[in-house]
């Protein structure tokens, strides 16, 4: 696998990792509100992990905020069908689900911007 497909298959685990820290918290649906990490620490962590993982690639960066939301949409679009498996009134507002996802990571595209800054600089 190139570079490329390792920062890739990273944010997608990395998205993963967010639901089930952030979303899931290892709890049933009726027990589910215990945080494990601050909810600000979400925003702070995709800043973090957008800048990181684009640091030093080649090509378009924005391929991999966007494969950290797509890790994150899957593992919580598994989590909605688990949850509503037995109860189907759980999770009845879950568009809203993924757009407190969106504005969640959005700070992924600005550590992705970060990094071409810093590339630029570098360059220059």
């Amino acid at each position: 696998m190139s570079s490329k497909e390792w920062r890739l298959a990273m944010a997608v685990m990395i998205g993963v990792m967010f639901d089930a820290v952030f979303f899931w918290r290892f709890q049933p649906y009726s027990s589910r509100g215990h945080d494990i990490l601050p909810g600000f620490m979400l925003p702070v962590l995709a800043l973090v992990a957008g800048l990181l993982l684009t640091l030093g690639m080649e090509g378009r960066k924005r391929v991999v905020p966007l494969a950290m939301l797509g890790g994150f949409f899957a593992a919580n679009a598994c989590l909605i069908v688990a949850d509503c498996w037995n109860d189907p009134t759980n999770h009845n507002l879950w568009p809203f689900e993924f757009a407190i996802i969106v504005v969640a990571t959005s700070p992924a595209f600005l550590g992705a911007g970060v990094s071409a800054l810093i590339e630029r600089v570098r360059k220059s």
